[in-house]
């Protein structure tokens, strides 16, 4: 099915929100907590940690409940609309710097973290799984998710380049730092709120989300342990296809490596290069740009290369050139851009091309199940993003701790330096090759999904199917 230009576009107007909470977050969090705050970088890190764990809970929820919604608003919607304002409220206090004892902080941050990724997952998962429903088409999709990384790029603007220049502009302004995070969280949030709000209410549900489904019954005990043992059993025959094992181990890995280097650039600015909070914000500007320039390539080779294909050999470069640069080093701002350019294109092949690798699981478990579990499925995605943004940061945070960073200290150790150093080079490209490992095992291409999706076909219609046919993707 071919989509309007009208519903991608406000698909990839909902994309900023995503990118923009994600990037602010990952890129800001721990350093606004061991600089502005004054909690220790191992503290911090778990913190941090702590909230992308509870992510991951809340993901499998949220997927499996909009996956049994029944509503006048459909499936979808009603997450991403309802979600747009507390989200943005709790966003605004995560970045607000509180005057209390150390351990009333850490309570503090615990309960804002966990609350920003409950309205995170709220709007996210729905989000991601309305892609899969929208078209079933296999170029549609990549076109679909063509338009959400644009959104995704805007978003990240937002939130990994407007910090830097709103809080030093408002510092420059006679603000504290504390004053200064919490109105640029404010402005942030703002946007999250239109980007949500504007972007659910264009898109309408499809036909087949809007079916007739049995009344809601009455919760009792008895009925919500049934639900919770259900959306087990949902994740235990789901896991059951390899092809979705090998999409979630590739996105684990890939997101690790993504979570150290945003979470580290900030330092090796600002610690292992010098730079000026000008030169800082001319790098982030850079940044969700940089893989913009890959866009139309993917695009022009997508009728020639599919999806498998692209992001072995995007990601492949990509970590090349990241362990090439911690030998070459880099030492000034045109070294420093082109390692942006080069984490752009893997970025841009995990952004644009997973989530539509995910999509065609759908269809695979659908000829298994004969159930259509889009949301179920698309969080794990979310859930893998979870596990390795909470691997990673208390990875980077233990590691800085370990190495003796001082964030009170304007000059750091040759230990610490070394360690950031890794954690923006070679760390990152180590796990985009194990990422790419991992999309070598991943089996569907273009040729095979039509076949799985013809099969599909057959069954909605009552035709019998023989899964050996298919042994290759079960």
């Amino acid at each position: 099915m071919k989509l309007s230009l009208k519903i991608k576009t406000a698909y990839g107007t909902i994309a900023i929100a995503d990118q923009c909470l994600y990037f602010l977050y990952g890129t800001f969090f721990l350093f606004f907590m061991t600089t502005v705050v004054g909690i220790d970088p191992g503290i911090a890190g778990i913190i941090a940690a702590l909230g992308a764990v509870w992510d991951a809970v809340c993901s499998a929820v949220i997927g499996f409940i909009s996956d049994n919604t029944r509503s006048r608003f459909g499936k979808r919607k009603v997450f991403i609309i309802f979600a747009s304002v507390p989200v943005a409220i709790v966003t605004t206090l995560l970045f607000t710097a509180i005057e209390a004892t150390m351990t009333v902080k850490i309570v503090y941050y615990v309960c804002m973290t966990l609350l920003f990724w409950t309205g995170f997952s709220s709007f996210f998962i729905p989000f991601l799984a309305w892609g899969a429903e929208l078209t079933e088409d296999y170029n549609e999709r990549t076109r679909l998710r063509s338009f959400a990384y644009v959104g995704n790029t805007l978003g990240m603007a937002i939130g990994a380049v407007m910090p830097t220049i709103f809080v030093d502009h408002l510092v420059h302004m006679g603000r504290t730092q504390a004053q200064a995070w919490h109105g640029t969280a404010a402005m942030i949030a703002g946007c999250v709120f239109l980007s949500l709000f504007i972007g659910a209410s264009i898109i309408k549900e499809p036909p087949n989300n809007l079916e007739d489904r049995p009344k809601s019954e009455k919760i009792t005990i008895k009925k919500f342990c049934q639900i919770i043992i259900d959306m087990f059993k949902g994740f235990a025959e789901i896991l059951k296809l390899r092809t979705l094992r090998y999409a979630v181990y590739a996105s684990i890995l890939y997101l690790a490596a993504n979570t150290i280097f945003v979470a580290d650039r900030l330092y090796f600015y600002t610690y292992n290069m010098g730079l000026n909070a000008l030169s800082i914000t001319a790098l982030m500007a850079i940044e969700p740009f940089a893989g913009m320039v890959f866009v139309p390539i993917l695009m022009a080779t997508s009728h020639k290369f599919d999806k498998r294909s692209q992001f072995m050999i995007g990601m492949s470069i990509c970590a090349l050139s990241m362990i090439a640069l911690r030998f070459i080093g880099v030492t000034n701002f045109i070294e420093a851009a082109l390692m942006l350019v080069a984490f752009g294109l893997g970025a841009i092949c995990y952004w644009q091309l997973m989530p539509a690798m995910m999509y065609d699981v759908c269809e695979v478990d659908e000829l298994v199940s004969g159930k259509q579990r889009q949301g179920t499925i698309v969080s794990l995605q979310a859930i893998s993003e979870s596990l390795s943004e909470a691997v990673g940061l208390v990875l980077l945070g233990n590691m800085l701790q370990w190495a003796g960073f001082d964030g009170n200290a304007p000059v750091q150790h040759e230990t610490a330096l070394f360690w950031v150093d890794n954690a923006f080079t070679i760390i990152p490209g180590v796990f985009m090759f194990l990422s790419v490992y991992m999309i070598y095992k991943y089996p569907i291409t273009k040729k095979l999904f039509n076949r799985v999706l013809a099969a599909v076909e057959k069954q909605r219609e009552g035709e019998a199917v023989n899964l050996e046919e298919f042994k290759e993707v079960i």
